[in-house]
Parts: C-alpha cells; structure tokens; sequence
C-alpha cells in the first residue's frame, strides 16, 4: 500500500467531491501555492494514486431507470470469445472478474423493465455461459466517494 500524508489526501478528497474545483480553492484551505497543490497532483498521477478525474452521471436523470448486477459462470476455453462478447454490449457498463462460484460480474443498465429483458436475452443467448445470476437493484445504500480512513490517520 502506498503512504500518502495528510496534504495528499485532502487533495485527493476534494476531487472526489468536486472534481473542477479549482488548485487555488484546495491551495488556500491548507496554506499553499496553487503550484504546489498542481504538482504534487501530477504526482499522484505518475504513481497511479489517482488514475483519473471525472463526471459521474446519474443514470437515472438520463432515462435508464432500472439497473443490475449479473453473475455469471463460463466454459473456460470460451473465456477470451465470452468476455469479447460482454465488453463489445453497450448495455454493459461494468464487468468485474471474481473468485467464487461464478467467474464475472457484469453490471447493465436500461431504460425499463422491457429494455431490462431483452438486455438480459441477448446476455443469456452468449454461447459458452454455463449458469446465470441476476441481482436486480432495488436502491443504493451506500457507494463512498471518501478514501479509507486507514489510508492515513492523521488530519489538518
């Protein structure tokens, strides 16, 4: 695990939670140059703390009400051809290789229940998937935008 100090966090927490606020904003909370603030930035990028900053959309607000997270077992020479498959579906918009009983977990999205079907036929007309299972979504209770509080204990 790479250490990083107390400035470094602060700087990582505040592009979490508004990833256009300004290096002069995050300079004068902790007393530096906004020429401090953008190297030690680079920084963290150079050693892949902080692999990028980005928008994150409300899927929901843009018309894809229902979502789910899919589980699903494959025959392992079909793998390469399966997971080609998988990342080439639009709907698709998270796939995660797991340890267990199943071998990926996918998470899609769509516009409704009708939407939510034919996505789900299309994943289990896949030749080479062996055992599907689907967790539907019902409400987020948590999805952290803060980094662990173990990654540094000290604060301003």
């Amino acid at each position: 695990m790479q250490i990083i100090d107390k400035i470094d966090k602060h700087i990582i927490e505040k592009l979490i939670t508004d990833g256009r606020i300004s290096f002069a904003n995050i300079a004068k909370e902790i007393n530096l140059t906004d020429v401090a603030i953008k190297k030690r930035l680079e920084k963290l990028k150079q050693k892949g703390i902080i692999k990028s900053i980005y928008a994150e959309v409300d899927f929901n607000k843009i018309g894809f009400s229902e979502s789910a997270n899919i589980l699903i077992s494959i025959e392992p020479p079909k793998q390469k051809e399966i997971v080609k498959k998988l990342i080439d579906n639009n709907d698709i918009i998270q796939i995660t290789e797991v340890i267990g009983n199943y071998n990926y977990l996918i998470k899609i999205i769509a516009e409704d229940k009708v939407d939510l079907k034919s996505v789900l036929d299309n994943i289990y007309k896949i030749d080479g998937i062996t055992n599907i299972n689907v967790l539907s979504v019902l409400k987020e209770i948590k999805n952290t935008k803060h980094l662990p509080s173990k990654v540094i204990q000290t604060t301003f």
